[in-house]
């Protein structure tokens, strides 16, 4: 019974990778960690940031829940039995290398997924908008791979750094998205650095300090400034670039035209 109003308590998860919202929803839920992470990650783009208030404001709300144990993985020298007598598991160790070899066989086979999937999203949307080049949509590979980072678990004790890693690759390749389509002009970035470059000098700081100190906080702050830096780029520095109107077809063959000369802001 005590169990049961534990699991009906929303709350958040120790066993996080940045607050421990979207762990403690799929805990609450028997959901798979991954998966609400990737769900947060897509309402959060496609709310404009709206996603990522709410995520914060539950981060704040919701109390930490216990910590679940788990059992140690420990390899002895040597175990003895009734039938067999000693076993000297040194033996053994050829097996652990071929699981070290195995695994990196899974992250290759990873990558390779990864090059495949970018290059299906890349081959299928380039058709819908006119005059574009698959090879012009390369930051959606620094897009997916990001999101990798960020929702995959990882083990160390640096591993909020290599998520907040995947938060910074994710916020500057989506920036860097509609300069390469030539929507916007390269010299946004230019501009955006002359006059931003303390925050990302900042940023670049607390990150190697956070990671040098293994602290989860520094990252994280680190990585909340670069999403800053982007946010206040596209918004406030944007130079439009080459392309003056953008022709997108449409799946039910429409066409959709947008003219980027009333559509963008100005610096």
């Amino acid at each position: 019974m005590e169990r049961q109003s534990l699991k009906l308590q929303l709350s958040r998860s120790q066993n996080a990778c940045l607050g421990g919202v979207c762990a403690g929803l799929a805990e609450h839920f028997d959901l798979d960690p991954i998966v609400v992470r990737i769900l947060a990650i897509l309402i959060a783009a496609i709310t404009l940031g709206l996603g990522a208030i709410v995520y914060i404001v539950l981060w704040a709300v919701l109390p930490l829940g216990p910590p679940q144990y788990t059992p140690f993985d420990v390899s002895p020298e040597q175990a003895e039995s009734i039938a067999y007598g000693c076993v000297d598991c040194a033996s053994h160790a050829d097996g652990n290398r071929d699981a070290e070899g195995l695994s990196i066989v899974i992250w290759l086979a990873i990558v390779v997924c990864l090059v495949m999937l970018f290059l299906l999203v890349a081959l299928n949307i380039s058709p819908m908008v006119s005059g574009s080049r698959w090879w012009q949509f390369w930051p959606a590979a620094f897009v997916i791979g990001g999101v990798c980072l960020v929702v995959v678990p990882l083990k160390g004790q640096r591993q909020m750094a290599w998520h907040a890693l995947g938060v910074v690759i994710v916020a500057l390749a989506t920036a860097c998205l509609p300069m390469s389509l030539g929507i916007v002009s390269w010299r946004t970035l230019a501009l955006a650095l002359r006059h931003l470059w303390p925050i990302v000098v900042l940023a670049v700081v607390l990150y190697g300090v956070g990671l040098h100190r293994s602290n989860s906080a520094l990252a994280v702050v680190a990585a909340l400034l670069m999403v800053v830096f982007c946010l206040v780029m596209l918004t406030s520095f944007i130079v439009p670039g080459d392309v003056a109107h953008l022709l997108i077809f449409m799946p039910d063959g429409r066409s959709l035209r947008i003219a980027l000369a009333s559509a963008l802001p100005f610096f």
